[in-house]
């Protein structure tokens, strides 16, 4: 008998490489199927690691947006123009600083700090704007009347004549704004 091949037979095959074998199975402790199980589960081992990455400076745009922030909660209630600027400067920096240390993997300490003080001073400088807007003629009316008032006296006749006007307009109870007649 020869080794050749026949004519109905094929000549040598080519094999191809072994495929890598496959990962491991992780099984539980019991193969046995649990009350709330059909088929025991199978865990995936944990992937490698990756090298650590080298330390990265940190962004620096976190203390500043962290510093105006802090200034704009504080200018909203001494002066508005100055605070809503610094809110929104403080918003704008923060959330550059964090997608930019995002972008670079760094750390932008500060950086939601400022984000949240500035929003916080946003929402007191909307606050303040929208009932300066809706109690504008009793405002400018009890502002003019304390201007021109010279004595004392006068000066409680336009207490008298405009709180309960803005206590109407805020629908307040009656007599709530007199327990501060010395804050204005």
């Amino acid at each position: 008998m020869s080794d050749a091949p026949g004519p109905d037979q094929a000549g040598p095959q080519t094999q191809l490489p072994d495929s890598p074998p496959a990962p491991p199975i992780m099984r539980p402790a019991s193969d046995e199927p649990g009350p709330d199980q059909a088929e025991p589960r199978t865990q995936r081992p944990e992937p490698p690691s990756r090298p650590p990455l080298p330390p990265t400076a940190p962004e620096r745009g976190g203390p500043r947006a962290l510093i105006l922030g802090i200034a704009g909660l504080v200018l909203t209630f001494l002066f508005l123009p100055a605070g809503l600027l610094l809110s929104v400067a403080a918003v704008v920096t923060g959330v550059r600083s964090r997608k930019r240390a995002r972008r670079v993997l760094a750390p932008a300490p500060g950086a939601i700090g400022g984000v949240v003080l500035g929003s916080i001073g946003l929402v007191f400088c909307v606050f303040s704007i929208a009932l300066t807007a809706v109690m504008w003629n009793e405002l400018s009316g009890y502002t003019k009347c304390r201007e021109s008032a010279l004595t004392v006296d006068d000066k409680q006749t336009c207490q008298n004549t405009y709180f309960p006007k803005i206590e109407r307009r805020l629908h307040m109870p009656k007599d709530s704004l007199h327990r501060y007649d010395s804050w204005f």
